[in-house]
């Protein structure tokens, strides 16, 4: 039995870690911020909270580059968001995780925010 590298069995415990989006940088980058929003957005989305807009993403991308995010940060951001949507999509059809109401109602009020383009984690 081959033992796996470092950088798989990190990405295996990614995977199989909840929230998906503490495997990403720190919150106080344009990653963390992506990785978040895009946990909110799946929760939400599973939890039949609220959808997101068509044009979230970019114009999340667009508030980071007004926050001063350099071309790469923005790049490392898309990357989170998009790799940690996808993440959530496939850990919610293999183990799905149930909705309280309390949750379901904080996560309305989350989409909320954020389809007004408020994409601050509070």
């Amino acid at each position: 039995m081959a033992c796996l590298p470092a950088g798989r069995a990190l990405s295996l415990a990614c995977i199989l870690a909840l929230p998906l989006g503490a495997c990403v940088a720190g919150q106080d980058t344009s990653a963390g911020r992506a990785s978040a929003l895009a946990t909110t957005v799946s929760r939400a989305s599973a939890c039949k909270a609220g959808t997101p807009q068509r044009t979230t993403l970019d114009r999340f991308l667009a508030a980071e580059k007004a926050r001063g995010a350099s071309d790469e940060q923005i790049a490392a951001a898309r990357a989170a968001y998009v790799g940690v949507s996808e993440a959530e999509m496939i850990n919610q059809g293999v183990r799905p995780q149930p909705c309280t109401a309390e949750e379901r109602a904080q996560l309305r009020q989350r989409m909320g925010r954020i389809r007004a383009g408020n994409f601050d984690a509070s």
